[in-house]
């Protein structure tokens, strides 16, 4: 089965270059400080997630009613479609599954395009909502920001949801929260998992104009964030963390790539993220996966993303040496392929 999120393998791995998250975390704190907070489990949560939002809301110089919680930032991407039922949605294509999944369940009329083609499908689709994702998964392209606002003051009637997600992974500038101030037809959306390695936790939030969050709260299920993703998302919003380091992160990408195009079957895509895709120029990716994986390895099968059937992968740069293993993994399946 071609799993939608990456991170599909529950047994032991050597290396899972599979999902889109900070590879070098020390969250030894974290773990010790969310070990101290297990006696909090045995009493319900904050119903509104209140503390959090308000650790947000002074992070970003905003009032907490600005702000809504959830449950990762997919539990936030349903809310929005069901809050908008039956409505006009354009999907920048190829781009993350769940949007167009929480559409289809919620009755939207659903239009996919390529980001060149947006502006003339807006004209010609009229749509309610348009769903950009920012930098973009799987293939980790970023818009220019003053390329968006553009988009945001020509369509004043159009709702654009931003989601930011990944923002932390690249140099190229994002939309600030603040940016909801100026545009009311505008919903960013963010994770803090994913610079964190805490995905399991499940801690996502949308900033948008206070009616706007009025709207969504109304389809809100109470106790939506638990008590420990709760705490875990305070401690890191208020504490500084001087492990990550994008640079190098983003160094050892391209020798990774360049390293990958070396081997003559494989053909990687240009990224702006530590994530990318790679084409495949022989054989298919679910037997590159297979064969991968019996070694401890787990990739990305990244066919089924709206890219014409081309067979393709997805990895996440990983540690040099993890990389070095992949890729000396990947030469020896291109032995085995041409013999």
């Amino acid at each position: 089965m071609n799993n939608q999120h990456g991170d599909d393998y529950q047994g032991v791995l050597k290396a899972n270059f599979s999902s889109n998250v900070w590879y070098g975390a020390d969250n030894t704190g974290l773990h010790d400080h969310l070990s101290a907070l297990l006696i909090k489990t045995c009493r319900y949560p904050e119903i509104e997630a209140e503390s959090l939002k308000a650790v947000l809301a002074e992070k970003c110089r905003m009032t907490t009613s600005c702000f809504s919680t959830g449950n990762g930032s997919i539990d936030i991407i349903y809310r929005i479609a069901q809050a908008n039922h039956g409505k006009k949605s354009i999907i920048v294509s190829p781009t993350f599954s769940e949007y167009s999944k929480a559409c289809e369940v919620n009755g939207h009329e659903i239009k996919r395009c390529y980001r060149e083609d947006l502006l003339i499908e807006i004209d010609k689709f009229q749509p309610d909502l348009v769903w950009i994702c920012n930098p973009n998964n799987p293939d980790g392209y970023c818009y220019n920001k003053n390329e968006l606002q553009v988009a945001f003051y020509t369509y004043p009637q159009v709702t654009f949801i931003v989601d930011q997600s990944f923002a932390d992974f690249t140099l190229q500038e994002t939309l600030a929260a603040t940016a909801i101030c100026e545009f009311p037809n505008l919903i960013l959306l963010y994770s803090l998992t994913k610079r964190h390695t805490i995905p399991g936790l499940r801690i996502g939030y949308v900033t948008a104009s206070e009616p706007m969050i009025r709207q969504l709260d109304k389809y809100k299920i109470p106790w939506s964030v638990n008590t420990l993703a709760l705490e875990a998302g305070k401690y890191i919003l208020t504490r500084k963390d001087s492990s990550f380091d994008l640079k190098g992160w983003l160094t050892e990408t391209f020798r990774f790539q360049q390293e990958i195009n070396r081997i003559g079957v494989f053909e990687t895509l240009p990224t702006q993220t530590p994530f990318f895709l790679v084409k495949l120029l022989k054989g298919t990716a679910v037997d590159l996966k297979d064969f991968l994986l019996k070694g401890g390895i787990l990739i990305r099968d990244a066919t089924g993303f709206e890219n014409n059937g081309t067979e393709m992968i997805r990895l996440n740069t990983l540690s040099i040496d993890q990389n070095n293993l992949l890729i000396d993994k990947l030469r020896t399946w291109k032995q085995d392929l041409l013999l």
